[in-house]
C-alpha cells in the first residue's frame, strides 16, 4: 500500500513540476527570476498540500489543520511511519523525493500562515537546492528538504522544532539572513 501511495505521489509531483515549467536561467552573478505571488508553482504546491491533507485523513485518519501543532502530528504519525519503512527497505531516491515534496508542500503552506512567501524551483542562495519557500530577498526555507531529512534520519531531525524556530524568529532579520536549512 505504501508503494502505491508513493507512486501516486511521485506521479502527481512530476505532473505539477512539469506544469510549472523549467526553472529560470541565471548567468554568472545574475539574479534568478523572482516568481510573482500568483505563480503556477505556488498554486501547484498549494494543490499538493491539499492532497497531503486528504491523504493524511484517508490513510492515517489524521486531520492536518494547517497550524504548527499539526506539523508535530504529521511528524509523529506519518513521517515516523515513512522513516520506519525507510529503515526496513530504503526508498528509491525518486520516491523519497516525491514523498518529501508532498509533505513538504503541506509544511510550507503552514509556514505561509506564519510569514508570507512564495515557492520557487531553485534557491537564490543555495544554488540548485530544490523548492525553497522564499520569504524575501534574503530569506528562504526548505520545507521539502526538512521532510526529506526527517524521513531519512528519523527523530534526530525534528521537523516540529524547525517550524517552531521559524515561527519564533519570523521577524528577526539576522535569522532571515542565515538561509534557514
Amino acid at each position: 500500500m505504501v508503494y502505491l501511495i508513493a507512486i501516486l505521489v511521485f506521479a502527481t509531483v512530476a505532473t505539477l513540476i512539469i506544469k510549472s515549467g523549467p526553472p529560470g536561467r541565471s548567468g554568472s552573478g545574475a539574479r534568478p527570476k523572482q516568481t510573482p505571488p500568483g505563480n503556477k508553482l505556488d498554486s501547484s504546491m498549494k494543490e499538493l498540500a491539499d492532497k497531503a491533507r486528504a491523504l493524511a485523513k484517508k490513510e492515517y485518519r489524521l486531520d492536518l489543520t494547517n497550524d504548527r501543532a499539526s506539523i508535530e502530528d504529521l511528524e509523529n504519525k506519518i513521517l515516523q511511519d515513512f522513516h520506519h519503512n525507510q529503515l526496513i527497505s530504503a526508498y528509491p531516491e525518486e520516491e523519497l523525493a516525491a514523498t518529501s515534496q508532498l509533505w513538504g508542500a503541506y509544511v510550507g503552506e503552514v509556514l505561509r500562515r506564519i510569514r508570507p512567501g512564495v515557492w520557487q524551483t531553485k534557491s537564490r542562495h543555495e544554488g540548485r537546492r530544490p523548492m525553497p519557500f522564499v520569504l524575501d530577498r534574503n530569506a528562504e526555507v526548505f520545507p521539502c528538504t526538512w521532510v526529506y531529512r526527517r524521513i531519512k534520519h528519523g527523530p534526530t531531525y525534528c521537523l516540529h522544532d524547525k517550524a517552531v524556530e521559524f515561527a519564533d524568529n519570523r521577524d528577526n532579520p539576522r535569522y532571515a539572513l542565515l538561509g534557514i536549512e
